[in-house]
């Protein structure tokens, strides 16, 4: 079993996309992104455009949240909905082109090994993201995406399954990036 992080695909000529009203709407959609509580019912029309034009991506990089925010075309969200549709909420972009959508995660698991896990510590002695992950593999079982904690904290990075990364590259879908973060087989000392 592995577990990688999604990321969009940066300087290999796809477009990337940012929000027409950056202030005004970042304050009012994305400031809580990362927490995994439904907003649908506040979701309003969040209008986007192509920042740096390029071949159109299937996950788009959005320069309003980075990489910890993703966004699926519509092909992208068909390739995958069956596996996700029960750990997130998918809120549409208005794009002037494509459909595209924001996958906001609330799907939160408490499931990093913290005895093989490495955490970056400021000298305050705030832990603040991972060097090195490790999972609990009974707790991530059938978790296709997903977030973590960090203590008490849902962890921002978007983690995806085997089954998940098979589907998307045994697919025609473009733009995507998958770096391996874990892997059961390997050893965690």
């Amino acid at each position: 079993m592995r577990i990688w992080l999604l990321q969009s695909k940066l300087d290999d000529g796809y477009e990337d996309l940012q929000l027409v009203n950056f202030d005004d709407d970042h304050d009012k959609y994305f400031n809580n992104i990362n927490q995994p509580i439904p907003i649908a019912d506040k979701w309003g029309k969040v209008e986007v455009y192509t920042l740096t034009e390029g071949d159109q991506s299937d996950f788009p990089h959005f320069w309003g949240s980075g990489d910890d925010v993703p966004i699926f075309s519509e092909r992208a969200l068909n390739v995958v909905y069956d596996l996700i549709e029960v750990s997130v909420e998918v809120l549409p972009l208005n794009h002037p082109q494509h459909n595209y959508f924001v996958m906001h995660v609330l799907n939160a698991v408490d499931a990093i090994d913290y005895d093989k896990a490495i955490v970056r510590q400021l000298e305050s002695g705030l832990r603040v993201s991972f060097t090195k992950y490790s999972f609990i593999p009974e707790k991530i079982i059938d978790q296709h995406i997903f977030k973590v904690y960090l203590d008490d904290s849902v962890f921002s990075r978007v983690f995806v399954s085997d089954e998940f990364k098979e589907r998307v590259t045994s697919s025609s879908l473009v733009g995507y990036d998958f770096v391996e973060v874990w892997d059961s087989e390997k050893s965690d000392s």
